[in-house]
């Protein structure tokens, strides 16, 4: 690192000369609002996180380098480096092809390059396809979605009657096994890192067939490293299936920016979603979402922690006439990660949920009123590793459903034990 580089950066070039290379990048990425746009900042970056082993960083530092600037030949070969130490050994060959078809190197660089072109060729290939799968067993106290009130109001006119319910559509509880697979693809194509989700799941209960569900998801995803951060574009297609019947296809389109500061990442996105029935065509709708978020790692009491919290707003617009008319969402999810005795890890996760109907639901509920919904929902997973493949994993999740129309209030928890396995 030449002296001149870091005169922008006195506290930096402090803790280099005094060897603390960790905290000299974290005081430089504390900077990065201020020279976003500098492609020096960002080879600065590169340069300390591939000393210090952040490989990842140091590609995505130097991927951002070489969009801004791309005739700087040191941050290709570095890009090309830290490709090679992350596993990426085609992107890192490609890459040192290209150094030697456009800079003409001079020959210590030559023999850097062969020296890593020997290690990539005794090296396996690092396959870009990664695959799991998951098997639990398990007890849900609402197996069946059922109400959680036996009786519901009615309004006639000036009269208020409480309809009993029949004892079927009170919550039931249900034994369920529940199996999953998917598949993640991931691709360099050329600036750009292609990627492929696919992924199917059952939940099969004991008495409740009519309940038990399958769902099939695909996803195609295209990001890219910009100078407002690192961008991406997904397209999800869903399809679920309730007791063997075809229920929902569901197509989302997903536009997102995320960028690095210090040890988070923030991020923000717009969403829209196709949503239609199968046999309920009255429920179909249009939704349009935002969202912002920030996920960090930090300590507390020298416990590392992983903190996720993302808030979201939607529009529900339906297709046709349906009872509520226009719905608003909003939703909180805030998550925690956290190291256990030995290997194992907690992952507690919260969500709160509202819908807010814009017109009366039916005369017959509270006069016309307009729903109010809100879903509480607290999910606890602990998994702990049995082998360097295979974990167990133990879960625990309430859900309750508050509504000021009766029809709608319903509360359920679910226990289960299963184990996953990575390809």
């Amino acid at each position: 690192i030449k002296a001149e580089d870091l005169a922008a950066y006195p506290e930096v070039r402090t803790h280099i000369e005094q060897g603390q290379l960790d905290k000299a990048l974290s005081a430089l990425r504390a900077q990065e609002a201020a020279h976003s746009a500098d492609p020096a900042y960002h080879n600065l970056i590169g340069i300390l996180a591939l000393k210090t082993g952040d490989y990842p960083a140091a590609v995505a530092a130097f991927e951002r380098v070489v969009l801004m600037q791309p005739d700087h030949a040191g941050a290709w070969l570095d890009l090309a480096i830290a490709s090679a130490e992350t596993g990426n050994l085609s992107s890192a060959a490609s890459y040192f092809d290209y150094i030697e078809e456009q800079f003409n190197p001079p020959p210590a660089v030559r023999v850097v390059i062969s020296r890593y072109r020997a290690r990539i060729a005794s090296r396996p290939q690092v396959s870009p396809w990664q695959a799991q799968a998951d098997v639990m067993f398990g007890v849900d106290t609402n197996a069946n979605s059922g109400l959680q009130n036996s009786a519901i109001p009615l309004t006639l006119g000036a009269q208020r009657v409480d309809f009993l319910l029949d004892p079927s559509l009170h919550a039931r509880s249900d034994q369920f096994f529940q199996t999953g697979v998917g598949a993640r693809y991931r691709q360099r194509l050329g600036d750009n890192v292609g990627e492929l989700v696919l992924g199917a799941r059952s939940r099969n209960y004991l008495d409740e067939k009519n309940f038990s569900t399958i769902s099939a998801n695909l996803s195609a995803g295209l990001h890219r490293a910009t100078t407002a951060g690192d961008a991406s574009a997904w397209l999800h297609l869903e399809n679920l299936w309730l007791g063997g019947s075809p229920l929902l296809h569901n197509i989302r389109a997903v536009a997102q920016v995320e960028r690095p500061y210090d040890n988070c990442r923030l991020g923000i996105s717009a969403e829209a979603e196709w949503r239609r029935y199968a046999s309920f065509g009255t429920l179909d709708a249009n939704v349009i979402w935002g969202q912002a978020g920030a996920a960090c790692n930090w300590k507390l009491a020298q416990v590392p922690l992983q903190t996720i919290l993302v808030g979201r707003l939607g529009l529900d617009d339906p297709t046709g006439n349906r009872a509520g008319g226009e719905t608003r969402h909003s939703e909180l999810v805030a998550q925690v990660g956290m190291p256990l005795a030995s290997v194992a890890h907690a992952e507690l996760s919260m969500t709160w949920a509202d819908a807010r109907d814009r017109e009366g639901y039916s005369p017959l509920l509270e006069q016309n009123a307009l729903r109010k919904l809100d879903r509480r929902t607290v999910r606890l997973l602990v998994t702990v590793p049995l082998a360097a493949s295979t974990d167990l994993q133990v879960l625990a999740e309430e859900n309750r459903f508050k509504s000021n129309l009766a029809l709608f209030e319903q509360s359920g928890r679910v226990f289960g034990l299963g184990f996953r396995h990575r390809f």
